[in-house]
């Protein structure tokens, strides 16, 4: 292998691999493309997505699924016209598929299956592909980027940056990458895990430990609610899990006090539970702290009862409904799905992701200050983005 590349993508994940079958797909040859990933090989992070399902993107989207910088936003879902993600995966020879939530999987619903394609496609086309070493540094030397790893430099003409985020350390993505976009003066947002456990107050939930239910979960600021999200709910030693919780835990992070309401029986009214426990109260074989139990699960019945106000019909419909715990964190990076934050969208051009301080390099994924909810949205930004640097690379290259 030689150590000059006219592209080299520093990540493996998914728009590492996505930038790089761009590449290919609007002709540039295999053997002029390098891809570097620190892991032992490509797209681990991208196996467990939805589960190992591989939730790739959403039938249902728009700018209210997204979060960060408002301009690179706006440009991507206005992108997404032109973008048809489920064609380019039936020409890897995976056809895609929704289910009745709008999340779209691989018709497998393995996703191994998408990595196996995406992995074959750039080997089958002479794609150089390094794993096991980290980039260390990279700059830019006569014109043309050196990147410096344990391994040796490589250079390239043109890099594209797919280092993903802090979240999800396992899989190598801890957030010591930033530095290299950094090097070139790009700035770095705030940090925070999103798509992740929420801690709570635990002496009210202590009994509850391990019982799963459905739910709808609102997350607040003082008394002001910001976003509410329906699914399964699990309670556990330190606070809530289950996908609710998830779908809702990207919205705590700049609030100044910050809750989460369960509103139990989420298919039920609160004046239809209030009638039902007014009808059960004419029972006099029902003892008054059980009121609750085959309308709800039995200790969760018995710990809202505990903790109502009045104990009346109302009281307990709202408590139902209104059940609030004081939030105290989260479970952090090593659990988190997304980062929320990253390189400031400022410094990137919105149409084609390559930096406004140094041409020739493009920042794309979960490295931008970019992160979606949970059904897809995040993998369909990193696949996006990476498309859009790899034609701008071709675009650019076709002029010389």
């Amino acid at each position: 292998m030689n150590n000059h590349f006219k592209v080299a993508v520093v990540g493996g994940g998914a728009s590492g691999l996505f930038a790089a079958a761009g590449l290919v797909f609007r002709g540039f040859s295999g053997s002029d493309i390098l891809v570097l990933e620190r892991n032992d090989r490509v797209g681990k992070k991208l196996l467990a997505t939805g589960n190992g399902q591989g939730n790739l993107t959403n039938v249902n989207m728009g700018k209210e699924f997204y979060h960060g910088n408002a301009e690179i936003i706006s440009a991507f879902t206005e992108g997404l016209k032109d973008f048809d993600l489920k064609s380019r995966f039936y020409s890897l020879g995976v056809p895609l598929v929704s289910d009745e939530e709008g999340r779209v999987y691989p018709a497998s619903k393995q996703a191994g299956a998408v990595l196996d394609a995406l992995r074959g496609y750039l080997s089958k086309n002479g794609v150089n592909i390094v794993t096991g070493f980290r980039v260390e540094k990279i700059r830019k030397e006569n014109g043309a980027f050196a990147l410096f790893t344990e391994n040796g430099v490589y250079y390239s003409d043109r890099a594209v940056l797919a280092f993903g985020g802090a979240s999800g350390r396992g899989f190598g993505t801890d957030g010591s990458s930033y530095v290299l976009a950094e090097s070139f003066g790009h700035k770095k947002t705030p940090l925070f895990p999103s798509l992740v456990q929420i801690k709570t107050e635990t002496d009210r939930i202590r009994p509850l430990k391990g019982i799963k239910t459905d739910a709808i979960v609102t997350v607040s600021d003082g008394e002001k609610r910001i976003k509410t999200e329906k699914g399964d709910l699990l309670f556990t030693d330190y606070g809530v899990s289950g996908s609710a919780v998830f779908k809702a835990s990207g919205y705590l992070a700049w609030l100044n006090d910050p809750y989460v309401i369960i509103g139990f029986l989420p298919d039920f009214s609160e004046k239809e539970i209030e009638r039902i426990i007014s009808d059960k109260m004419r029972l006099d074989f029902i003892e008054r702290e059980e009121i609750l139990s085959g309308l709800t699960n039995r200790i969760i019945g018995r710990t809202v009862y505990k903790y109502s106000s009045d104990k009346s019909p109302k009281s307990l419909a709202h408590a139902l409904k209104n059940f609030k715990l004081k939030v105290t964190g989260n479970t952090g990076f090593n659990n988190a799905q997304v980062t929320k934050g990253g390189i400031d969208g400022k410094g990137i051009n919105p149409e084609t992701f390559e930096s406004k301080y140094s041409d020739g390099l493009y920042i794309v994924g979960e490295a931008l200050d970019v992160d979606g909810d949970c059904g897809g949205y995040n993998l369909t930004f990193a696949f996006y983005s990476g498309d859009k640097a790899a034609e701008d690379i071709i675009k650019k290259a076709s002029k010389r």
